[in-house]
């Protein structure tokens, strides 16, 4: 089985910075209301392409696709799964994409997630690409690589977790 490992240099963005974008993106959520499939902003417009397809709005396995535009059905090839939502403790997401080109279909499943959204001290990302037909169990992985913030200016390499500096 052939594997393949990289390991990414990162740039830590300011804390105060991390810690406001993930505020907003949890109130923005938290603020959307499911009707049914559709989901509406706090504004009251619908949030455009994305359906509820799977119970209950950021609980566990909750289920969201996109919506194809040349019929607004959902996209069966593409899902975002919530697998914990809790902006003391921790959010957790997987996104599966289905690839159907008929020469090489693979399936990329990524993991991602956050140690409490109001102090963030950990986030990490996986992906996974699998072939999904041909022949052979190939499986191509990226290791679990974690991202962190930091006060300093300095940069940190991300291939396991790590721990933001204090601010």
């Amino acid at each position: 089985m052939a594997r393949f490992r990289h390991t990414v240099t990162l740039t830590p963005v300011p804390r105060r910075w991390l810690e406001s974008c993930v505020a907003a993106l949890h109130d923005l959520a938290e603020g959307t209301d499911a009707e049914g499939a559709r989901l509406r902003l706090p504004d009251g417009r619908q949030v455009p392409g994305l359906v509820l397809v799977r119970g209950r709005h950021l609980g566990p396995g909750a289920q969201y696709r996109p919506v194809r535009d040349q019929d607004g059905e959902p996209d069966a090839d593409q899902c975002l799964t919530v697998v914990s939502w809790d902006r003391r403790r921790k959010t957790a997401l997987e996104v599966v994409t289905l690839d159907g080109d008929p020469a090489h279909p693979a399936r990329l499943v990524c993991a991602l997630g956050l140690t409490s959204a109001e102090r963030p001290r950990e986030a990490w990302l996986s992906a996974t690409l699998r072939p999904s037909g041909g022949s052979g169990p190939s499986t191509w992985a990226a290791p679990d690589v974690c991202t962190s913030t930091s006060a300093g200016g300095g940069r940190r390499r991300a291939t396991a977790a790590t721990r933001p500096a204090p601010r």
